[in-house]
């Protein structure tokens, strides 16, 4: 993964906000901010937001939110806000009005579909649904795509490249890890790519890796955000140093192996109690 270009803070206006559906809020954002954030161009390129909270301020630690769409010039751009309970950018997105400013401090990417894939599979919750949209919408012609969303509803404006098929939410726990066991895979080279709630992605990850034992190449998986995200930022605060630590012999010992790296690393985690 590229490091983000820039940690400098600054702002963007809401200038338009439109009600998608129960579930999403759209908020166009315009600003000279974002052409100079380094953007990496890629169909899941995302951002940090640093929204505005109800008591006053902002939020300083900021959340990542996918580019639903962004203006040639790059100055312009749209973020879709999931509106579950809880979460800083839901809470703002209820109470969004035009004129509101937004920090906006980094930019990064993850997306990694190797140039010689002739499938992608898509699979992810609401969350992801921006990030994946773009990327059907963006997909060259010839590359068999397949997505898989484990959502309440699938937006109206959902791009219908490829297949698309609905898992409904089931309780409080995610079935991703359930549904990437599930796939079948089509011959070839491809991509699949993952996005969700951390714990759930993090079980994907080990399958593909672990059960279907494919090379890092071929599959993409990110955490996209954390059911128990206060609890784990308090625990981050208390165990800073172990956390790099634990990341640093991590590393050493992956020699270069991101893959093994995260093995280690979470291996570490869990044994300590810090996962």
């Amino acid at each position: 993964m590229t490091a983000a270009v820039t940690e400098e803070r600054t702002d963007v206006r809401v200038v338009g906000l439109q009600r998608l559906s129960e579930t999403f809020v759209r908020a166009e954002i315009e600003g000279d901010a974002l052409s100079r954030l380094g953007l990496p161009g890629a169909p899941d390129e995302a951002c940090v937001f640093h929204f505005p909270l109800t008591g006053g301020g902002r939020d300083e630690y900021g959340r990542w939110y996918t580019l639903r769409e962004i203006s040639p010039c790059r100055t312009r751009a749209s973020i879709d806000l999931v509106c579950h309970p809880g979460g800083v950018g839901a809470d703002w997105a209820r109470r969004a009005r035009v004129g509101d400013e937004l920090g906006v401090s980094r930019s990064h990417s993850w997306f990694r579909r190797p140039a010689d894939a002739r499938w992608q599979i898509l699979v992810g919750d609401a969350a992801v649904v921006p990030a994946l949209a773009r990327v059907v919408a963006e997909t060259p012609p010839g590359i068999d795509t397949e997505v898989v969303l484990e959502v309440d509803e699938i937006p109206a404006d959902f791009p219908r490249g490829g297949r698309l098929r609905h898992e409904p939410v089931t309780g409080d726990t995610s079935r991703l890890a359930e549904i990437v066991a599930g796939l079948e895979l089509p011959e070839g080279p491809g991509y699949i790519y993952v996005g969700g709630e951390a714990a759930a992605t993090r079980a994907a990850r080990k399958h593909l890796r672990h059960e279907r034992k494919l090379p890092a190449s071929a599959y993409g998986v990110l955490g996209y955000w954390r059911r128990d995200a206060d609890t784990f930022r308090r625990r981050w605060a208390e165990n800073k140093e172990r956390y790099e630590r634990a990341y640093t012999d991590a590393a050493t010992a992956g020699a270069g192996d991101e893959e093994q790296t995260l093995d280690l690393y979470e291996a570490t985690l869990e044994r300590d109690g810090l996962l």
